[in-house]
C-alpha cells in the first residue's frame, strides 16, 4: 500500500537502501542476521553491523518489505536478470521466505545465467545464492529457519551445483559442500528445534548422494561424509537431547553407515551417555529402543542390548531412569521384534 505521509515514505526507502546496501556488500558471506528487540535502538535508527552479524528492528524490516515488495513488481517484467528486481527479493524473503513469487524469480534468474554460457558468472552466481540462503536458513530467525520454500530452494540449487562440481572437483571440495549443506542444516535445527523442513531436506540430502555415489566412475566420497557427520550429529544430539527429529536422522544414518562397526560404536556411545546422565529424556531413549530392535542395523546387537541391562546396576530401582531402562528392553524384546525401520 502507498503511504501518503512524505516523512513515512522517506524512511521507507532509507530501511530498503540500507539493508540492501549491507547485503549487497556481504552477498558472498553467510550472515547472522537477527531482529532486534524493541528495547535496543541502533545508533543510526536503522541497522547494527558488527562484520557479518545484522541486527534489524522488526519495525525497519518491515517497512523495508514495503518498499521492497514496490520495486519487484514495478521491475520483474524487465528481465530475469534485473538488478533492481533481484535486489528486491532479498528483502522480501527475508521478510516472508514464503513468497513464491520471489523464489521463483530468483530461481529463473539462475537459469537465464546458465544458459547464457559463462561458466564463471554462472558459478558465482550459485555459490553467492547458496550465501544468501544460508544466511537466512540459519540465523536466528524463528519462521524463516523451518520455511519449506526456503529449504525446497536450497535442495534444488545444490542439485545445479553437483552438475558442475561432480565434472571437475575433487573429492575434498565436494565432501566440503555436502559437509556445510548438513552443518547448515544442524545450525537451523538449533535456532528451531524439531525443524522438520530442515532434517527432510537432509534426508533428501544423503538419499541422493547414495544414488550418485553408485552411478559416479570417480571416487565418491558417500562414506567418508557419512561416518564424518554421523560423529558430528551424535554430538549435537547429545547437546540437544530433547530433539526428536535430531535423533531420527541420526537414527536414519546408521543404516547408511560403512563399515558396520561404527554404527555399534555410535550407539555403544549413547548408551554410556544415556547411563552418565541418568537420563530420562524420551527422545533419547525412543533412538536407543529403535536402533536395537532392529535385527540386522547392527552387528553385535546382543553385546550393545547386554550393555543396556548393565546400566541399572547399582541403581535406585525405583528411580525414572531405571524405569526407562526396563521399558526399553522389554520393548525390545516384544513388541520392538515387529518393528520394520526404513
Amino acid at each position: 500500500m502507498a503511504h501518503s505521509d512524505p516523512l513515512a515514505v522517506e524512511q521507507q526507502r532509507l530501511a530498503y537502501e540500507s539493508l540492501c546496501c549491507y547485503l549487497d556488500k556481504h552477498e558472498n558471506e553467510v550472515l547472522e542476521i537477527e531482529i532486534l528487540p524493541p528495547a535496543i535502538t541502533p545508533p543510526n535508527g536503522l541497522l547494527m553491523e558488527d562484520g557479518s552479524s545484522l541486527g534489524v528492528p522488526k519495525k525497519v524490516l518491515a517497512v523495508a518489505f514495503l518498499e521492497a515488495r514496490r520495486a519487484f513488481f514495478d521491475n520483474k517484467d524487465n528481465s530475469q536478470t534485473d538488478p533492481k528486481a533481484l535486489q528486491a527479493t532479498k528483502i522480501i524473503l527475508l521478510f516472508d521466505p514464503e513468497h513464491i513469487t520471489a523464489a521463483n524469480f530468483r530461481k529463473r534468474r539462475i537459469l537465464a545465467l546458465g544458459g547464457a554460457g559463462d561458466t564463471l558468472v554462472y558459478q558465482k552466481a550459485l555459490l553467492s545464492e547458496l550465501c544468501f540462503l544460508d544466511s537466512i536458513l540459519t540465523s536466528p530467525l524463528h519462521r524463516q529457519t523451518k520455511s519449506p520454500t526456503l529449504w525446497y530452494h536450497r535442495g534444488w540449487l545444490l542439485r545445479l551445483i553437483a552438475v558442475i562440481e561432480l565434472k571437475s572437483a575433487s573429492g575434498k571440495r565436494i565432501a566440503a559442500i555436502i559437509t556445510a549443506a548438513l552443518d547448515s542444516v544442524c545450525k537451523s535445527g538449533e535456532r528451531h528445534p524439531t525443524n522438520y523442513y530442515a532434517w527432510a531436506y537432509a534426508r533428501r540430502l544423503v538419499i541422493a548422494l547414495d544414488r550418485i555415489s553408485d552411478t559416479v566412475e570417480a571416487p565418491f566420497p558417500f562414506d567418508w561424509v557419512v561416518s564424518a557427520f554421523s560423529d558430528r550429529l551424535c554430538a549435537w544430539c547429545f547437546k540437544h537431547p530433547s530433539d526428536i527429529s535430531g535423533w531420527s536422522y541420526l537414527l536414519f544414518l546408521l543404516s547408511k553407515l560403512d563399515p558396520v562397526d561404527e554404527r555399534d560404536e555410535i550407539v555403544e556411545k549413547v548408551i554410556r551417555y544415556a547411563a552418565k546422565m541418568k537420563s530420562e529424556n524420551e527422545s533419547l531413549w525412543v533412538f536407543i529402543r529403535n536402533a536395537l530392535a532392529h535385527p540386522t542395523i547392527l552387528e553385535d546387537r546382543e553385546a550393545r542390548i547386554e550393555q543396556l541391562k548393565g546400566c541399572i546396576e547399582g541403581t535406585d530401582q525405583a528411580s525414572a531412569y531405571s524405569e526407562y531402562v526396563r521399558r526399553s528392553l522389554h520393548w525390545i524384546e516384544t513388541s520392538g521384534k515387529t518393528r520394520v525401520l526404513p
